[in-house]
């Protein structure tokens, strides 16, 4: 899918830098440097130094821990506008996880220099910087939970109807959902395979719950995906 056209200043977006006034977000913006990178493109490696703070602008960014053995965990999948990298910018330890774009992606670079001084004169983006790294805890005890309480029908179900609010399109009493990941990265990202996922999307269409198409997943009975991701 091709990248669509950045944000010129997304930085007022994030909730970490929300409350800074627009000349320092110009400034942000000035001070930052911003790369593109192809799907499938490492931007940092699990152990690399965390000297710098990414802003996502635009595509999805898969955060993954790989096992001993070589499996990937997900940890999570990011939209733009977001930001990674807060945990190693604290501490200064490496980076404790490794982070692959997922699509085509734009991304801003500001050092750690940087931020942290903007945390030491900006209250607003100390604060933001707990928030941030609360959320992530959150969100992060939630797919656990949900991997451990769910069944694969039931963590795609949920799947299905976050994404449909965020990014769906009425059409009458549908919802067309535009899909942009394979079934191996859906795979990857509930925890499980894509014959798993496949089965379950398969499951859902003969129902009549949904229906697949070639580039988006046509959402019939929103009901009956609440009912499975209870």
């Amino acid at each position: 899918m091709a990248t669509s056209q950045a944000t010129e200043n997304p930085f007022g977006q994030l909730e970490l830098f929300a409350e800074l006034p627009d000349n320092l977000l110009g400034v942000l913006a000035t001070q930052s440097r911003v790369r593109r990178y192809p799907e499938g493109q490492v931007l940092f490696s699990e152990g690399d130094p965390g000297d710098s703070l990414i802003i996502l602008e635009d595509g999805k960014l898969r955060v993954s821990r790989f096992t001993p053995g070589g499996q990937e965990v997900v940890l999570a999948v990011l939209e733009g506008p977001s930001a990674i990298g807060e945990l190693a910018l604290i501490d200064g330890a490496p980076r404790s996880a490794t982070v692959v774009a997922q699509t085509p992606v734009v991304v801003r670079v500001l050092s750690r220099q940087t931020v942290m001084g903007l945390i030491s004169s900006e209250p607003s983006v100390a604060m933001g910087m707990l928030r941030a790294l609360a959320t992530m805890v959150r969100d992060t005890n939630e797919r656990f939970s949900d991997i451990l309480s769910l069944d694969v029908p039931g963590r795609v179900a949920k799947w299905l109807l976050a994404h449909a609010q965020r990014h769906g399109e009425r059409r009458g009493k549908d919802v067309a959902l535009p899909t942009d990941s394979s079934q191996s990265d859906l795979a990857l990202e509930l925890g499980t395979t894509r014959v798993s996922v496949n089965k379950a999307l398969k499951t859902f269409e003969h129902l009549g719950a949904l229906t697949v198409g070639r580039n988006e997943i046509v959402i019939h009975n929103a009901d009956l995906l609440r009912e499975s991701s209870a």
